[in-house]
């Protein structure tokens, strides 16, 4: 029987499994290895994955997206009530304190708590990984932040259970890019450890963990995080701007439709990766709003600018970091990052200032590899973390 793992993402999911003493990422029904972790409500069925994805721009006040950044959480943490800002869906307290999210479905108003929309996302993994396997899938590994209270941990679980999986372990997603990068090293020291640091800056957090490792050992040094720092800042930094620039040129005002809203913030997230790899970019937009065609046009440097108070905080997780595992950059023999949100020039170029050290990009994510560890694996590592 081979063993399951769903990596969770706030904007997208990763079915893994444990076969023949490797791991395989599992297709989904489009043949990809990244399933959009949304669900869309409609009127006469719901789409998840894939399908909610697709239904989103045209039904954004129904399409429901990251969920993990509602989960487990008081409707009054200042940090969701941040998030809600940017949301096209209606979100409410509820009578426990927790946020409701409100849709409207088959015809009728409806609430829905995070689990209950996490819990559908994972019976679309669910249904994924059987599809692939063949057979029925109960027993899972799910990866989770570091930074997870003990109410998201419990919620994660409440979601795993509705959607009918038992999860063996929740698994730490920072000692799973760790065992991921170090588990089939065959060149680790003996005696003398090996420090590696990891950045990984995801869609919506930022995470760092230096990790000691030697021959058939690994030990968690140190954790550190922003919870509130990742890809989508820098998304949000653009849609600002163009959303200042479009009343100014065209009189149109975004935040007055949701789904121009959702166009304009998918255009910058491509503009985003556009600039990753030219100094230069522009953006086209037909029939944003008021049926105005929108032009515009920006270069990196000025994209740094408008970029820079979230540029600001990247170097905070590095140093508490590396001063928590007690080390000096010169300790440090490699540095690995890891995440989409690091393809932006410039947090490269803070990482690199501050190690000293020529990083090494591995795939964009270590930890989608590995979601738990074949059993013969698993008497060989003393995990410390």
């Amino acid at each position: 029987m081979s063993v399951v793992g769903f990596d969770l993402g706030n904007e997208s999911c990763i079915v893994g499994v444990a076969r023949q003493r490797g791991i395989d990422v599992v297709l989904n029904e489009e043949s990809k290895r990244e399933t959009p972790a949304i669900v869309c409500f409609g009127d006469k069925q719901r789409f998840i994955g894939t399908a909610g994805a697709a239904n989103s721009t045209m039904n954004p006040k129904n399409s429901i997206s990251q969920i993990k950044r509602l989960l487990g959480r008081k409707f009054a943490d200042p940090e969701l009530q941040n998030d809600i800002k940017a949301f096209p869906f209606g979100v409410s307290e509820g009578p426990d304190g927790f946020p409701l999210v409100h849709v409207r479905y088959l015809g009728e108003e409806r609430s829905f708590t995070p689990t209950q929309l996490l819990a559908m996302v994972l019976s679309n993994l669910k249904a994924i990984a059987e599809g692939n396997l063949n057979s029925a899938v109960i027993d899972c590994c799910i990866g989770i932040p570091v930074y997870f209270t003990d109410l998201q941990r419990r919620a994660v679980i409440d979601a795993a259970t509705i959607a009918g999986l038992r999860p063996l372990r929740l698994f730490h997603e920072t000692t799973a890019t760790a065992l991921a990068y170090g588990i089939y090293k065959t060149d680790l020291p003996e005696n003398d450890q090996l420090n590696v640091a990891f950045v990984d800056v995801g869609n919506a957090s930022m995470q760092v963990s230096i990790v000691g490792y030697k021959k058939g050992q690994l030990k968690m040094l140190s954790h550190a995080y922003d919870r509130s720092l990742g890809g989508r800042d820098f998304d949000e930094a653009l849609f600002k701007h163009f959303a200042a620039k479009f009343k100014e040129e065209y009189k149109i005002d975004v935040y007055q439709n949701a789904r121009a809203c959702i166009r304009l913030r998918v255009a910058c997230e491509k503009l985003k990766k556009m600039l990753s790899a030219n100094p230069e970019a522009p953006m086209n937009i037909e029939c944003l709003m008021d049926e105005k065609d929108v032009r515009g046009f920006i270069k990196r440097d000025e994209f740094e600018q408008i970029s820079a108070p979230v540029l600001e905080r990247v170097k905070g997780p590095l140093e508490k970091a590396l001063s928590e595992a007690g080390l000096t950059t010169e300790s440090l023999h490699f540095v690995e990052v890891v995440g989409s949100g690091s393809r932006v020039p410039a947090v490269m170029k803070i990482i690199t200032e501050f190690f000293g050290k020529e990083l090494s990009h591995q795939k964009r994510k270590l930890r989608k590899q590995m979601f738990q560890l074949p059993k013969w694996c698993m008497g060989r590592w003393a995990l410390l973390s």
